[in-house]
């Protein structure tokens, strides 16, 4: 714990003076003007999206509207048309009988009446509403004339100049009703002209309005974003050291017992998955309670210190050296079988401080067994190369076992 308040206790210093050159800034005031420059743009955003909403359904009425008015229109062709045609056969026959558009003049008017009708299905404004009716009185007169001219042809009781005046009168009528459409087409385009230039005027004040919102706002980021690296790095700076702190023995700067159960069962996943051998070693420093008792626990620390670090530079960096406690270490081996981990601890020997030996166990893993399993073998082993006469590695369940000389002190 000490450690970890040495480690944290410079880090909060810059972080306050780097505060303290931004002015002072009070996180409160900086939540407070974000929050209200997010509520104007919200409410500004809202606005212009139901500007937006109405300026699209307007087009889109006045869509419907122009098709149906186009539909309508074409209707109304085919009936000044045939009054066209009708005009010109009363110029050149002195009868009704001989003028078989006659038949189609009926036809006609249903079409046009049928068309009409579905114009009254799109959202008009009251003045539109009024061309509309004024539409529909000038068809209905169209109707009228051209029903007095159906039974007088069916009849043949009409003189033939009374006739021309007939057709002459609805073809009149229909063009006031065509002038009629195409002011309800001309009202509703205006409408929705209006509608778009005030979301023009208004999509330009929200422009801007969100260019000011978008400067402040990502001034306020990047503020926001300095703090929060410069909060993130110390805090996983912290972090990783309180990690390391976790799984690594202080006084060694091995792996503690935690790291080593936290990294047993992805090593063996590992060899299992591989296929590669895997090795566990346990060692003991020969009557290190004697050397503590005699050197003192400061030199005793010294040779712990000294083993651990010379056996770090001498292992690969797959490897891992845990202090198991006390005097007692473990080696983790991937990739290496019995043999070569005997002949990798031989070169241990040599980097002890201070000539102290020590005794290993060493334990393959089978493809069977747990972790705690094979530590247990080694441990075993261990044992017996302790009551071998130590300073000597043995591999559990192997005979005879493997004796190395003693050093002379």
């Amino acid at each position: 714990m000490g450690q970890l308040n040495e480690f944290m206790r410079p880090q909060a210093r810059p972080a306050r003076s780097w505060c303290n050159q931004l002015g002072g800034i009070r996180p409160s005031a900086v939540v407070i003007l974000a929050a209200a420059l997010m509520v104007g743009g919200v409410a500004l955003a809202i606005k212009s999206m139901a500007v937006q909403d109405e300026m699209r359904a307007n087009y889109e009425e006045a869509l419907a509207l122009s098709q149906r008015a186009l539909e309508t229109q074409h209707s109304s062709v085919v009936l000044l048309n045939l009054q066209a045609s009708i005009a010109r056969r009363l110029t050149q026959t002195p009868s009704l009988s001989s003028t078989p558009e006659l038949g189609s003049l009926e036809s006609a008017m249903v079409g046009l009446t049928a068309k009409l009708a579905q114009m009254e299905s799109v959202r008009l404004s009251t003045e539109e509403k009024t061309r509309l009716v004024e539409m529909k009185r000038a068809l209905a007169e169209v109707g009228r004339v051209n029903e007095l001219l159906l039974g007088a042809s069916r009849q043949n009781d009409i003189a033939l100049d009374t006739a021309r005046q007939f057709v002459a009168l609805s073809q009149q009528r229909s063009e006031i009703f065509e002038n009629l459409l195409s002011d309800l087409v001309s009202a509703v385009s205006q409408r929705t002209f209006e509608s778009a230039r005030r979301a023009d005027h208004l999509n330009l004040v929200a422009r801007y309005a969100l260019i000011a919102f978008s400067i402040v706002t990502f001034a306020l980021a990047l503020l926001s974003v300095g703090l929060t690296l410069r909060t993130l790095r110390e805090n996983r700076a912290v972090l990783a050291r309180m990690k390391q702190l976790a799984r690594e023995d202080a006084l060694t700067g091995a792996v503690n017992r935690r790291g080593l159960e936290d990294a047993l069962p992805i090593e063996f996943s590992r060899a299992q998955r591989s296929g590669e051998p895997l090795t566990l070693v346990m060692i003991d420093l020969d009557h290190f309670k004697r050397y503590n008792d005699r050197r003192g626990h400061p030199a005793g620390d010294a040779v712990l210190r000294g083993a651990a670090q010379g056996w770090l530079k001498l292992l690969r960096p797959t490897d891992m050296l845990v202090r198991y406690g006390g005097e007692e270490f473990t080696l983790v081996l991937p990739g290496v079988d019995a043999d070569h981990a005997a002949q990798m601890i031989d070169r241990l020997r040599a980097v002890v401080p201070d000539r102290q030996t020590f005794s290993a166990g060493i334990a393959s893993w089978n493809g069977t067994e747990t972790g705690t399993e094979v530590l247990q073998r080694a441990d075993q082993a261990l044992l017996q190369a302790k009551k071998a006469g130590r300073n000597r590695s043995m591999v559990a369940g192997r005979e005879p076992q493997v004796t190395l000389p003693l050093m002379v002190a």
